[in-house]
């Protein structure tokens, strides 16, 4: 059996979002093993995911929400930039391009290795200081991609409720806010760059919202000039 047939229903949603235009038809829908989850991948055109993620958080979720995911992850293919996941090799190319340059390999002035330790640092510290800032923007993108798109292609009201069932699902606990913890997640594991549920499920409700009240000014607008 291959591999499309044993996810038959992500692969319909898939193939259904494409068919609307959501979704664009050269993108690819690939089983990958050194994905942890699932991932846009702007670079290679193509949305992977985990067969033992999908099976074990997706596989009984609503149509809805595998939608909601398929969408949110073409925000990231879209949206995204597919030179962000560089940023944090960064430092540790400046690490080989100073410490391996010939000046530093003889004796050199003494203060000049401390200066560029701290220099390094510096830039370490901004580096990825912008690139958690960076992944924080791309979530909100890439969810506000997948709710405009429930709303006006599948007339639900509430994206937010979507949005906020699956993460729930998928994040015991609410993680911290992108902008805290900064100095602390650069040593953790597996770094919590997203932004906490309660502030995407806000903003996208806030857009909603927004949308409705637009479409209603408009809609008194035209029935005046009649």
């Amino acid at each position: 059996m291959s591999w499309p047939d044993r996810d038959t229903r992500l692969y319909r949603i898939f193939r259904e979002l494409q068919e609307k235009g959501l979704i664009d038809r050269r993108r690819r829908l690939i089983r990958c093993t050194f994905t942890p989850s699932i991932r846009g991948c702007p670079a290679l055109n193509c949305i992977r995911y985990r067969r033992s993620f999908y099976e074990k958080n997706l596989s009984e979720a609503s149509d809805d929400i595998l939608r909601f995911v398929l969408l949110h992850e073409e925000g990231h293919a879209r949206k995204g930039s597919s030179l962000l996941s560089a940023l944090p090799a960064l430092p540790v190319l400046l690490c080989f391009m100073f410490f391996c340059h010939p000046f530093l390999q003889t004796e050199g002035l003494p203060v000049t290795k401390p200066i560029l330790i701290a220099l390094l640092l510096l830039i370490a510290f901004f580096a990825y200081r912008t690139y958690y800032h960076r992944m924080c923007d791309e979530e909100f993108t890439a969810d506000r991609y997948a709710a405009d798109a429930m709303r006006r292609c599948y007339r639900v009201r509430d994206p937010g409720a979507l949005l906020q069932n699956l993460l729930s699902a998928l994040i015991p606990g609410a993680p911290v806010s992108c902008n805290r913890g900064l100095i602390s997640a650069l040593f953790r594991a597996e770094p919590n760059y997203r932004p906490s549920i309660a502030e995407r499920v806000e903003r996208v409700r806030d857009r909603a919202a927004s949308r409705d009240r637009s479409l209603a000014a408009h809609r008194t607008g035209s029935g005046l000039s009649r």
